[in-house]
């Protein structure tokens, strides 16, 4: 039998299972979760010990990535690392650097684990003709990073198709901001409805149900058009024309626009409909920003032509 505690994992915030936090995690830039820092530092530290407890001369091995990575790092000679190196203090130091938030922000911690991912691969050309097993372990090890970034769906996601490895966004800060003054102007407008199936469009982003996350983004959008004409269909299509015959579309190619978008979500599988199952639409993590972000702002902006038509005291369509 499912139960409430099965639908959401582990790290969730009761912010988070409740819908409280209206952007989605992909789109709140410069940060970086307690989780996430915390498995991060796990995933390098396991690495370092399996290197020591399975590798022919690992201490060697160890002590040279180490030295190398917190001395570009710190932009220190090797040679000042060098001295009284101690692993649990190297450790330490790598524990500091990920997990602590006071000590390194986001883009410090990010900092530091890209000059780890890439110092890594320089150690495994070392390793080349050592254990093939432990070789196999290092090779594997950005794979994992990544893998960690997408599980608590990041706002930054890793580029492995290359070396040097970077980090880049999901989204801009710009567009969080936007997205956010959208809702914002939604909730002003008290469009209710709308704000729920925005907050769940963010809570199954962040559970990985892209294909919910879609229907409950254009539902959004549904609920301001039938708040504004209670008369309109109950889809979005026929209500982006009584919108534009009351005059609060004045863009054709914008109404045009939105009528494809809702049409793909028809389309792709009948995402429109009760989708339980993600993995029947061809729907990701970038279709469900793009259309969490494209709905709140178009939810937004109608929200906004609707208040003006009422200050100038035009007729509620």
């Amino acid at each position: 039998m499912t139960t409430e505690r099965d639908q959401f994992p582990e790290h969730f915030t009761f912010s988070q299972r409740y819908g409280y936090e209206a952007l989605p995690e992909p789109m709140k830039l410069e940060q970086l979760s307690d989780d996430l820092r915390r498995q991060l530092y796990n995933a390098v530290r396991r690495l370092l010990l399996k290197i020591l407890e399975q590798v022919p001369d690992g201490r060697t091995y160890v002590e040279n990535f180490t030295q190398r990575t917190l001395g570009e790092f710190f932009k220190v000679t090797e040679s000042k690392i060098e001295k009284g190196f101690d692993f649990q203090e190297s450790l330490d130091c790598f524990e500091r650097w990920l997990i602590d938030k006071e000590l390194a922000e986001f883009n410090k911690a990010l900092d530091f684990l890209e000059i780890i991912l890439n110092e890594a691969e320089t150690l495994r050309i070392e390793m080349e003709m050592t254990d093939r097993t432990s070789k196999i372990l290092i090779c594997e090890f950005p794979m994992k990073i990544k893998q960690l970034f997408d599980k608590h769906t990041a706002p930054y996601w890793l580029d492995t198709s290359q070396r040097p490895y970077w980090f880049f966004p999901r989204t801009s800060k710009e567009e969080g901001e936007a997205v956010q003054q959208a809702i914002k102007t939604v909730h002003q407008g008290a469009m209710g409805g709308a704000v729920t199936h925005l907050r769940k469009a963010a809570k199954f982003i962040n559970m990985g149900e892209y294909a919910n996350s879609i229907k409950e983004s254009i539902s959004a959008v549904e609920s301001v058009t039938r708040t504004i004409d209670s008369g309109a269909s109950k889809t979005l299509g026929p209500a982006l024309s009584s919108l534009k015959k009351h005059g609060l579309l004045q863009h054709e190619a914008l109404t045009k626009a939105f009528q494809q978008l809702y049409g793909y979500t028809c389309d792709e599988q009948v995402i429109r409909h009760a989708l339980l199952d993600k993995s029947a639409a061809d729907v990701g993590l970038e279709e469900a920003i793009f259309m969490f972000g494209a709905c709140a702002s178009f939810a937004g902006y109608l929200t906004q032509k609707h208040r003006q038509a009422q200050q100038k005291g035009g007729s509620r369509p």
